[in-house]
């Protein structure tokens, strides 16, 4: 049985590790993005301190750490109760943006905030409710 082989078994279970799934992850994006930045000429680097402080962030905490905690718990559990996180996202940019960078925060977002939580609990929620 080769590697391939191997491959081709772990995917079709779903029993392929977080490790895995983020090495295919991150080589596709790796490739896609590499023919887009020539494609659009885009292959220009000028190195500084904060291009590398950016790059390192973005490589080790976003694209390694996050996603290999992502995939763990995508292993462990569903699919559409994690998709939540999803739509928390911008939630939690803005509060952090507010808290950290001390940025104003507006009426309007409250207001989109509340109603994407109360969604979340409308959709989620009905399990806590069926429990009681």
């Amino acid at each position: 049985m080769g590697r391939d082989d191997i491959d081709r078994a772990l995917f079709q279970t779903g029993n392929a590790p977080a490790t895995v799934t983020l090495l295919y992850q991150l080589l596709g994006a790796f490739g896609l993005l590499l023919i887009a930045a020539i494609a659009l000429g885009q292959t220009k680097i000028v190195m500084s301190a904060t291009l590398a402080a950016s790059l390192g962030f973005q490589v080790i905490l976003v694209s390694v750490v996050s996603l290999l905690i992502w995939f763990s718990l995508l292993r462990t559990y569903l699919a559409s109760r994690l998709g939540v996180l999803s739509f928390m996202t911008p939630i939690f940019g803005v509060v952090f943006g507010v808290a950290i960078l001390g940025e104003a925060l507006d009426p309007g977002f409250v207001l989109g905030a509340s109603m994407v939580l109360g969604g979340i609990m409308l959709v989620s929620g009905h399990e806590l409710l069926k429990a009681r």
